[in-house]
C-alpha cells in the first residue's frame, strides 16, 4: 500500500501542476495553487491510492470507502458541477460562478497536458451527463467554443 500512496502523491502532485499552468493562463493563481487540495485529506486520500494505485484485491468496503470519497471531492471543491447541484432528480442546479466554472474548463484542459492530446469534443457533449443551472450552460458552452482549439472538434 506505501507504493500505491507514493505513486498517488505523485500523481496529485502532477495534476495540480497541470492545472496550475492552465488556471494561470486565466489568471487564476490562488486557485491553480490551492486546486484539489482535498485530495491530500485522508478521507480522499488513501481510498482514491487504493483504488486506482493498488494491484490487489480490493474488497465491497475499499468501493464504498472511494464512493465517499469522491463524494467528498465533489462536495469539497467548487470546481466540480456536481458541488452546484441542489435536486438531481429534477436537475436544479445553482448558477456557477465564472471562476469555478473557469477552473472546471482547466481541470478538463489539464488532462490534455497529462496524455499529450487534446480533449475530444464528444467528451464534452454536455446533454445529459452534467446538471448545470441553464446560465451556466450557455456561459460553458461559450467558454468551450472559445478554447476550441484545446479541444479537437468531430469532422
Amino acid at each position: 500500500m506505501l507504493l500505491a500512496c507514493r505513486k498517488y502523491f505523485l500523481y496529485i502532485i502532477e495534476h495540480k501542476l497541470n492545472v496550475l499552468v492552465e488556471c494561470w493562463k486565466e489568471g487564476l493563481y490562488l486557485q491553480g495553487i490551492i486546486h484539489d487540495c482535498s485530495k491530500f485529506s485522508p478521507q480522499e486520500f488513501f481510498p482514491y491510492a487504493k483504488k486506482f494505485f493498488y494491484n490487489e484485491d480490493k474488497s465491497a468496503d475499499d468501493e464504498l470507502r472511494w464512493k465517499y470519497a469522491w463524494l467528498h471531492h465533489q462536495n469539497k471543491n467548487k470546481h466540480h458541477w456536481e458541488y452546484w447541484v441542489v435536486d438531481p432528480r429534477t436537475k436544479q442546479a445553482l448558477p456557477m460562478p465564472r471562476k469555478y466554472l473557469i477552473e472546471m474548463v482547466c481541470d478538463w484542459r489539464s488532462f490534455s497536458r497529462k496524455w499529450g492530446r487534446k480533449v475530444k469534443s464528444y467528451n464534452l457533449n454536455l446533454g445529459d451527463k452534467i446538471i448545470l443551472h441553464p446560465d451556466t450552460r450557455i456561459e460553458l458552452e461559450i467558454l468551450l467554443r472559445d478554447y476550441k482549439d484545446t479541444f479537437e472538434t468531430d469532422t
